[in-house]
């Protein structure tokens, strides 16, 4: 028959079982967070550990209370060797527990527990175990065997092996994660002392090894849940920062190396045992480099470090500052990266800039010279076909009359053509003028109009004009201004047949500026043309030059002269929809040093 009675030594067993089962719970609800898993096979253990040790305590007949004895030693033989496997996994040491590995790590539980349940027949576990009910409180009068002695040498081996795992890990640790794996140092030794007491020493009849091992578990979820340990410490250190292509190092406010990841020991060349010494470790071959960085605490710089081979190399240093729960500053963190392939990349690229630059230059120069050159004997070509145009019609021969005509007909597209390159060559020089004049726009208009008439009559297109009442003057390039028109016209009518062309101009008083509208009925432009047709010897089809001829010049040099002129130049249009060109223009010209750098001189012309 079972006896039971409840007493003050099985009380705080009894509340040691609730907190523990408490813990393993919790631990069970969040087993989805870093480190929650290896915990649990520890606090499962403590349970089994407790829940004997407090039944052992209630019961008072000697079989009953046996067989609890032995059954908390399941719990018994867990913990120890839970607690090894935690330290192995909380370190970044996990692949050591292969199946060959654990297999054997639960060879001696396993025997233990079979020791002990055959003791009774074999005693090589336990010589006797007598119950002494002489006090108020049953307890064990035992004698252990050898198998017990190898049980506890296993068990505080892996304790042991658990707190020196720790331990290393505390060295390599920053000073911002030492306090927290300190706090599960001290949970791990109080239970293995209490112990000793028991075992060794004998200073109570009562085992309260249990007990203090809750100490551990608590401190273990404490820093898993509480505080985050597990997800910051050595796991993440290994994981993330020493797999870093960048340097990463760590120092404190006197400048003692606490972490240092592979990267910039190799940057360095420095061996990995630097943890714990002064930053002087690495930065000795480059004083100047310890000079400049030695008092600052926040910042970003590139500097160049010369190494023993000759070799120089191009790193960006970044340090920030580490504070503590008191805003105090207790230490740096530097990154460094290496951007010496960066600065090869850059000084390749500047050469390449400079080159082209120079390219450009020289085709600029080439084009203005080649253009110079051209118009003298096109000149020529140009005179003496008008000459010989009027001495054919005076003299009679009106055969060739019209091959004169078309002479003179391709010599003027001829010098039109040569007029716009030289213009480009001189705003792509930077020589270009911009000469100031004031001029009424209406009359602007008014020639611009004259001067397209015939090509519009020539395609059967109208030109429409909607010019806003009191235009007034402006003052700017009146050539310029001219020639966009101009531009923008001859493009609107070359490409729109028996259609309509329309020229608006208006004043937008809240800018200060005159808006020039060009809208066409004619082919309109792609979608994949829109971003190009400002760029230089660019059209909207291939096919339109051929047949109407043209350079692509036009739109880019109406493009130019309105930004000289201060001013934009905007184009919306469809395929098939016609287009509708918007330039933007101040009525004052904007005179700054900015614009007198960008285009070259600029000069005051007389009112027109």
């Amino acid at each position: 028959m079972m006896y039971w009675k409840f007493t003050l030594i099985a009380l705080p067993v009894l509340i040691a079982l609730f907190i523990a089962i408490f813990v393993l719970v919790y631990t069970w609800q969040r087993r989805t967070m870093r480190g929650a898993r290896p915990l649990l096979p520890l606090l499962f253990g403590l349970v089994i550990w407790l829940v004997g040790s407090t039944l052992e305590a209630l019961a008072f007949d000697a079989n009953t209370r046996l067989f609890w004895s032995n059954f908390q030693f399941i719990g018994v033989v867990m913990v120890p060797t839970a607690w090894f496997m935690f330290s192995l996994v909380f370190t970044d040491h996990a692949a050591v527990l292969t199946r060959t590995n654990l297999t054997l790590l639960l060879i001696m539980p396993l025997l233990t527990l079979i020791l002990l349940w055959t003791s009774p027949w074999q005693q090589f576990f336990q010589v006797s175990k007598v119950l002494n009910t002489s006090g108020p409180n049953p307890y064990w009068d035992w004698v252990p065997g050898p198998g017990f002695w190898i049980h506890a040498a296993y068990s505080y081996s892996l304790t042991i092996a658990g707190v020196v795992i720790l331990a290393r890990a505390y060295q390599q640790s920053a000073r911002l994660h030492r306090r927290q794996i300190s706090v599960m140092l001290v949970g791990a030794v109080v239970p293995w002392i209490v112990n000793i007491l028991f075992v060794v020493v004998r200073v109570s009849p009562f085992d309260y090894t249990a007990i203090s091992f809750l100490i551990t578990g608590t401190a273990v979820a404490w820093g898993i849940f509480k505080v985050g340990l597990v997800e910051i410490t050595p796991v993440i250190r290994k994981r993330v920062i020493d797999e870093m292509q960048d340097g990463v190092l760590v120092l404190d406010e006197h400048d003692r190396i606490l972490e240092a990841n592979p990267a910039v020991l190799q940057m360095a060349q420095v061996s990995a045992d630097v943890i714990g010494q002064h930053m002087s470790q690495i930065s000795d071959r480059w004083p100047e480099l310890r000079q400049r960085f030695q008092h600052l605490t926040s910042g970003q710089e590139e500097v160049t470090l010369a190494f023993p081979d000759g070799e120089k190399r191009h790193y960006q240093i970044s340090i920030s500052p580490l504070l503590d729960k008191n805003d105090h500053l207790s230490g740096r963190v530097v990154m460094v990266h290496e951007i010496t392939q960066l600065k090869q990349t850059e000084t390749s690229l500047m050469v390449a800039k400079e080159a082209a630059e120079a390219a450009s230059r020289a085709k600029s120069t080439f084009l203005a010279t080649m253009s110079h050159e051209l118009r003298t004997p096109l000149a020529a070509i140009i005179g003496y076909s008008e000459l010989i145009q009027e001495r054919s019609e005076a003299f009679g021969y009106e055969k060739i009359v019209p091959h004169l005509k078309q002479i003179g007909t391709a010599a003027q597209g001829l010098n039109f053509l040569i007029g716009n390159i030289l213009d480009l060559s001189k705003i792509e020089a930077e020589r270009m003028d911009i000469n100031i004049s004031d001029f009424s726009v209406s009359d602007l208009v008014a020639e611009v109009v004259n001067s397209v008439q015939p090509q519009m009559t020539k395609n059967g297109n109208v030109l429409e004009l909607d010019l806003a009442p009191h235009l007034g003057l402006m003052q700017t390039d009146r050539t310029k201004l001219r020639q966009i028109l101009l531009n923008l016209l001859g493009n609107a009518t070359k490409f729109t047949y028996e259609g309509t062309v329309l020229l608006a101009a208006r004043q937008d008083h809240a800018t200060g500026c005159i808006l020039f509208t060009v809208r066409d009925s004619g082919e309109g432009i792609s979608d994949q043309m829109m971003d190009k047709i400002f760029q230089p010897f660019v059209q909207a089809d291939s096919s339109f030059t051929r047949v109407h001829g043209g350079s692509g010049l036009g739109l880019t040099i109406s493009s130019r002269f309105c930004q000289m002129l201060g001013g934009t130049i905007e184009v919306e249009s469809r395929l098939g929809e016609g287009a509708t060109f918007l330039v933007k223009l101040p009525v004052q010209f904007p005179v700054t040093q900015q614009t007198e750098a960008a285009n070259g001189r600029i000069a005051e012309a007389a009112p027109q």
